[in-house]
């Protein structure tokens, strides 16, 4: 629902009115800024903060038609019930492609979200940043991104305690020994696909399988993020929970 006492600022042109138009018919407006020499093309949203409680989504280095359709879609998955948040996936987003949302510092309100800022008269309100990956599937932090793509997609969120290329969300493979009985991970999997196994070495059996985010596992047990880096098609493996890990090119 609309956030309570709202004031709505007074228009001075008919961009401003049909911006709070849009807001008051479709709960949001797209806003789209042609590449230039001082940096990419991005385009954002102004309202959905003021309509849905959700935070404002900005998204870089792609045509302006395209990211305009993207954040309308986006728009329609949170008219629909869906939370993105900072550090995690959607794969309903693009199609074939995963992409990631990162909190979006306010110093650099100022500069890239002027006209949200009218809207909302000054920076009191949330935003994310919308990133997409290269045709490998991978992120502008992972170090085999295609480097023809960085100078398209600045990031702008200074938060690197999340220490995985990957979501919060992200799925992951474990086993109910380690959820259920606290079993230590002993072996963990990054598959050539890029799927994440969290084994204890205790059962390989199909019934004991266990899907859970990669966040959650991080949080019982921290060590495994020592492992964040480990390339796909690698593994690592350790003798018991305080013993190091040891890494391995996985056999074919």
């Amino acid at each position: 629902m609309p956030l309570k006492n709202k004031h709505w600022p007074d228009p001075e042109d008919e961009h401003d009115k049909k911006l709070l138009a849009d807001v008051k018919e479709y709960g949001w407006h797209v806003l789209g800024i042609q590449e230039d020499a001082e940096g990419p093309a991005f385009a954002y949203s102004i309202g959905l903060h003021h309509t849905f409680e959700h935070p404002e989504v900005i998204i870089f280095g792609l045509d302006v038609k395209v990211m305009h359709k993207i954040i309308n879609g986006i728009g329609e998955q949170i008219r629909s019930g869906e939370h993105f948040e900072h550090l995690h996936e959607s794969s309903d987003t693009l199609e074939d492609y995963t992409v990631f949302f990162r909190s979006f510092d306010k110093k650099h309100y100022r500069e890239y979200l002027g006209y949200a800022r009218w809207f909302y008269q000054g920076n009191n309100f949330p935003a994310l940043q919308c990133v997409w990956p290269d045709a490998a599937h991978r992120y502008p932090w992972h170090p085999d991104f295609n480097q023809n793509l960085v100078g398209r997609q600045p990031i702008f969120c200074e938060d690197n305690s999340w220490p995985f290329h990957d979501g919060k969300n992200r799925a992951a493979f474990t086993t109910k020994p380690v959820l259920q009985d606290g079993l230590p991970i002993l072996l963990v999997s990054h598959d050539k696909e890029g799927d994440w196994q969290f084994l204890c070495g205790t059962t390989n059996r199909a019934e004991d399988g266990q899907v859970v985010c990669l966040g959650d596992l991080l949080q019982r047990d921290a060590t495994i993020g020592e492992l964040a880096d480990l390339p796909e098609g690698w593994q690592a493996s350790r003798a018991n929970a305080g013993a190091a890990w040891t890494r391995v090119k996985a056999r074919r």
